[in-house]
């Protein structure tokens, strides 16, 4: 998983999962907002040896079970 992964799925799970939108103005508007907040603090991404054995044990899953998740 590259930076830019790591990035989109922080968004997701911080500004899109549970979030309605009643326009396209309006995501645009909290996609804006969270990169403002992002550059504000922004860091490297500091992988650890956890972190790259989760990405590697969901390579070495199942096709199967690898679509359902």
């Amino acid at each position: 998983m590259n930076q830019v992964e790591q990035w989109f799925s922080i968004l997701q799970r911080k500004r899109l999962s549970i979030s309605d939108f009643s326009s396209t103005a309006q995501l645009a508007e909290h996609l804006l907002a969270f990169v403002t907040e992002w550059n504000a603090q922004a860091h490297p991404f500091n992988w650890s040896t956890k972190s790259i054995a989760k990405v590697m044990a969901k390579c070495e899953m199942p096709l199967v079970r690898r679509l359902a998740a």
